[in-house]
């Protein structure tokens, strides 16, 4: 289990994760700190767990949605971003190998999901 999950959606608007949050989770608390940051918590399994949307994260139009907490329901975030996939329809990318602090994983190493292929790819 890791100790949180990020991912990244490609053109898919911050309104449309929250959305994706009420159908599948206990959507408790939301609130808006910055015009490009959402703070929402979830209930999944009967854990809260905070998750931070931020917009423009990685250039103009990827968002970055952090779970933090090792509560999630996926496994690791490649899982995570295969049901973000099949859900929203956009483009998801993630971590290839999930992040350890004392890894020796190349850092450009990532894992794409998008409705032409799925598996890995250097994004720098």
């Amino acid at each position: 289990m890791q100790s949180d999950i990020e991912i990244y959606v490609l053109s898919c608007p911050t309104e449309k994760i929250i959305t994706w949050f009420e159908e599948e989770f206990s959507l408790i608390k939301k609130s808006t700190p910055s015009k490009l940051c959402t703070k929402v918590t979830i209930n999944s399994n009967g854990h809260d767990i905070d998750v931070t949307i931020l917009e423009k994260a990685a250039g103009k139009r990827f968002t970055s949605i952090w779970f933090e907490s090792d509560k999630t329901p996926w496994e690791n975030d490649i899982s995570c971003a295969k049901q973000v996939f099949e859900s929203l329809g956009c483009e998801v990318r993630c971590n290839f190998q999930g992040w350890e602090e004392e890894g020796n994983q190349d850092p450009d190493q990532w894992w794409r999901i998008n409705k032409d292929e799925e598996g890995p790819f250097i994004w720098n």
